[in-house]
């Protein structure tokens, strides 16, 4: 983090680069890459090129972004109870960072297909507007996979056989699914884990309330919470061809978000008509039994 003479904040990240490149085709990169606007992807404010003496190569980028004061989603999902996100609000930062994924697949040419998503790359500001960090880096190297760790790996231990065929958007977005639903409980596993084992477990009735964060549990309708957990199963495919769209995973989650709307606003509804309904019981009572009710009164007044 650093700041500038007005006082901006600023977030800056160091990015080394293993594959030479000349100071104009690297400039024609960042200017693409600061050229991306949206509302939910972390604003890239400039950039300082470290180049070799006689500019013949470049060493390293340094990328400076807008500050966002609120965290990471991770954050979000375990901690005190009144900054914990429930169901709604984690559709809500979900949807954010689909259209975000969207825009860099479909909103540019060429599509930025590798976007480094993870959980920590997912920032919340002050009103938890999700916003997505670390997005378009193969833009600037091509090679980027090849020499930086890609946290959501462990997510693959003992699942696939070819690293490279499940390195794209839609799986690791499948994996932020994950973790999402399953909150601090995915953490608390510890060590490798096999993912199969984990997709047939949220996939049963009856083994969710043992995998699933309690928060989820205790928020979401199972409508809502099955359309969540069906997409992203198919995000999470071994055969990539199997794996939907971003476009498809955008949809399934607003369809989800509007299931669960709909099921909050039936549950409101039912929980007014009974008490308008006890109400009515008491008023009637007392206009059936007035005398009595007077009765019962004096007797306990005496």
């Amino acid at each position: 983090m650093g700041k500038l003479e007005n006082g901006t904040l600023i977030a800056i990240r160091c990015l080394a680069l293993h594959q030479r490149y000349s100071i104009r085709n690297l400039k024609l990169r960042l200017d693409l890459l600061a050229k991306l606007r949206h509302p939910n992807l972390v604003c890239p404010l400039g950039h300082c090129i470290d180049s070799a003496v006689d500019e013949s190569s470049v060493k390293r980028v340094f990328l400076v972004y807008e500050y966002v004061r609120g965290g990471t989603l991770s954050s979000y999902l375990s901690g005190s109870p009144e900054k914990t996100l429930k169901w709604c609000g984690r559709l809500q930062v979900l949807i954010a960072i689909a259209k975000a994924v969207h825009f860099l697949h479909t909103g540019i040419i060429p599509g930025s297909l590798y976007n480094r998503l993870k959980s920590s790359s997912i920032l919340l500001d002050e009103h938890l507007i999700a916003k997505l960090s670390d997005y378009g880096l193969s833009i600037i190297k091509e090679e980027i996979y090849k020499h930086e760790v890609v946290e959501g790996k462990r997510y693959l231990q003992n699942n696939v056989p070819a690293m490279e065929e499940s390195e794209d958007d839609v799986y690791y977005f499948g994996c932020i699914l994950l973790e999402v639903l399953m909150g601090p409980k995915l953490h608390r596993k510890g060590g490798p884990f096999v993912l199969n084992d984990l997709v047939v477990s949220i996939s049963s009735q009856e083994e969710r309330e043992e995998v699933l964060d309690p928060v989820v549990i205790g928020t979401s309708s199972q409508n809502s919470l099955s359309v969540v957990v069906s997409i992203m199963i198919k995000c999470l495919s071994v055969e990539s061809s199997t794996r939907p769209s971003i476009e498809e995973v955008l949809w399934n989650l607003q369809y989800a978000a509007q299931v669960q709307v709909t099921a909050d606003g039936d549950q409101r509804s039912a929980v007014s008509s009974q008490s308008m309904l006890a109400h009515l019981k008491i008023g009637t009572w007392k206009s059936v039994f007035p005398a009595a009710s007077v009765y019962y009164c004096s007797l306990n007044t005496k």
